[in-house]
């Protein structure tokens, strides 16, 4: 089975302008998105809250003109509230995964993405890694890396980064580079099909993103046998 970073494609090489993005993707204003509404992204964008909530340490609110039951009402909810958080943040710590897809004229547009966060103060370890595509018979597919640390350029950028997955050696490729939300740097690879970055997936697998030989982004997924299957129906 060949590695998944094997798999990773020189973009084209086009006239870039400032706001091009990887064939088959737009841009919407900040980032490169699917040309179509992908349900996945609001995963995305509640777990960035979620990270963002990470480390907090807000007391709890104070009412003093309100009733004793209306304050007890309030410390419930607000014990409620952290007890979420904190939920939400073991999950994170151990990594979550979601797959789903969306129907387009072009076929449907499938996605499993991995997200993992502490609250370590190495902010390059952990994030999302997505591996986005079309079904077949059409190609274009996508392995997307998210990370704190990642470049966050005002507009869309190639650039050369090095990927190293597990033990295989790094190979130095150029990818689109742009800011995907205030904290999130992003890079786009173009891999040759979805059905081949499904073929390059392994249960667990390790990816480490170096820019001028620093991490600037490490992450491992776990449990990736039932992602993979999905991503694999959905792929045909």
């Amino acid at each position: 089975m060949k590695p998944l970073a094997s798999l990773a494609l020189i973009v084209v090489s086009l006239p870039m302008t400032a706001l091009a993005c990887p064939t088959g993707m737009v841009y919407d204003g900040n980032g490169c998105s699917p040309p179509y509404e992908y349900t996945g992204w609001d995963m995305l964008r509640d777990q960035r809250a979620a990270i963002d909530a990470i480390g907090s340490d807000r007391d709890a609110p104070n009412y003093p003109t309100y009733t004793p039951e209306k304050l007890a009402e309030f410390a419930r909810i607000e014990k409620e509230r952290r007890e979420a958080e904190e939920k939400e943040r073991e999950q994170l710590a151990k990594g979550l995964w979601h797959v789903d897809s969306k129907s387009t004229p072009e076929g449907n547009l499938c996605a499993a993405t991995f997200a993992k966060y502490t609250s370590d103060k190495d902010r390059s370890e952990g994030g999302l890694v997505t591996i986005m595509g079309f079904q077949q018979p059409k190609q274009e597919a996508w392995l997307i890396f998210q990370g704190a640390e990642l470049p966050k350029p005002r507009n869309v950028k190639k650039m050369k980064i090095t990927l190293q997955q597990d033990d295989e050696p790094a190979q130095t490729v150029e990818v689109f580079n742009y800011k995907k939300s205030r904290d999130f740097g992003a890079v786009t690879f173009a891999v040759p099909s979805l059905k081949a970055a499904v073929d390059g997936m392994r249960d667990t697998q390790r990816f480490k993103l170096l820019l001028d030989g620093k991490t600037a982004m490490a992450i491992q997924w776990t449990n990736g046998a039932k992602p993979i299957d999905e991503l694999r129906a959905c792929a045909k």
